[in-house]
């Protein structure tokens, strides 16, 4: 029952992108993997105008903004290192880290 409610909650809200690229259900954003390192949407100019997030976790939550904001993700268990990868499906587990590089358009 848990995990039709978490996918229905998905399916309802979804990322801010659309369905183009995987979306990270818990954290509202977009991902994929790109020239080899895995990357995902991310709260630069868009976080001036959205208070987004629940400070009381430790993950982010996208803001719908009309920016396509993006950064490199850190790698799981290494934030001293990108992560990489060769298609989207590998970025699931690292899609809810840190950036590792600025957030950008």
């Amino acid at each position: 029952l848990t995990v039709v409610v978490c996918s229905l909650m998905a399916a309802v809200h979804g990322c801010s992108w659309g369905s183009s690229e995987p979306c990270n259900a818990e954290t509202n954003c977009n991902y994929g993997c790109y020239k080899g390192y895995c990357w995902a949407q991310c709260n630069g100019a868009c976080s001036l105008a959205h208070v987004v997030g629940d400070k009381s976790k430790n993950y982010r939550t996208c803001a719908e903004c009309a920016l396509k904001e993006w950064c490199y993700l850190t790698k799981t268990g290494d934030k001293s290192q990108y992560s990489r990868c060769s298609s989207d499906l590998e970025c699931s587990w690292d899609s809810g880290n840190d950036c590792y590089s600025s957030c950008t358009v």
